[in-house]
Parts: structure tokens; sequence; C-alpha cells
């Protein structure tokens, strides 16, 4: 999952993939370097959060 944060770095949206989150950009008009992309699932780095 990918999510699209806005320049305040709130959480505006979480697609399947950018694709998703371009859209959701361009439909709300939202300009080119007032947003980021982050990838939202990925591989636990805290051995604390990993599964027992």
């Amino acid at each position: 999952m990918i999510g699209l944060y806005d320049q305040d770095g709130v959480l505006r949206i979480a697609g399947h993939d950018r694709d998703d989150c371009l859209a959701y950009a361009e439909f709300f008009g939202l300009e080119a370097g007032s947003f980021s992309l982050q990838v939202l699932l990925g591989e636990v780095a805290d051995p604390q959060f990993a599964a027992a």
C-alpha cells in the first residue's frame, strides 16, 4: 500500500498502488510538490514489533 501525505504531513489517502494516489491528487487538484508518497506496508525494522 502507498500513502499520499499532504504538505502538513496528514495522510490523505492510502491506495493499493502509486496510480491510486496520483489519481486522488489529480482529482483534488493537488500540485506536484504539495504532497509526498510513502510505502505503508513493508518489512518491520524494529524487532520489538515483530511477530512472536
